[in-house]
């Protein structure tokens, strides 16, 4: 009997506080406007506020070799080439910390004694 009363005061406080969905708030055009500008400037922090190492600063050649061997070699990591008058210059990943940037930059340095850890502003 106490069991069948348990039971029967959980389902009764279950049903009593829980929340009604709502969805009139996401279909709101302010709603929208509000989430599109958020997404924009989620970007834009993104692409300015992260930690880069750079790994080559030369010739294109050279620079599309190592770019090449590079996406080879750390298939986990993200590698651009860029083209910064008068240099090509290769890059490897998108670290949010420092801390992280810096264990890349010692597996890295293994091939790249010359790589470095650096901030571009906006890619």
């Amino acid at each position: 009997m106490h069991k069948i009363m348990y039971i029967i005061l959980l389902l009764i406080s279950t049903l009593s506080f829980s929340q009604k969905i709502n969805n009139e708030v996401s279909k709101s055009e302010n709603f929208k406007k509000l989430l599109n500008l958020y997404k924009i400037a989620n970007k834009e922090k993104y692409n300015a506020d992260y930690y880069s190492l750079q790994i080559y600063n030369g010739n294109y050649k050279e620079a599309d070799s190592i770019f090449k061997f590079s996406k080879n070699f750390f298939i986990s990591d993200s590698v651009y080439l860029f083209y910064e008058t008068p240099n090509y210059k290769v890059q490897l990943g998108k670290f949010w910390d420092k801390l992280k940037a810096q264990k890349k930059l010692k597996e890295i340095q293994k091939k790249f004694k010359s790589a470095f850890i650096l901030k571009p502003k906006g890619i």
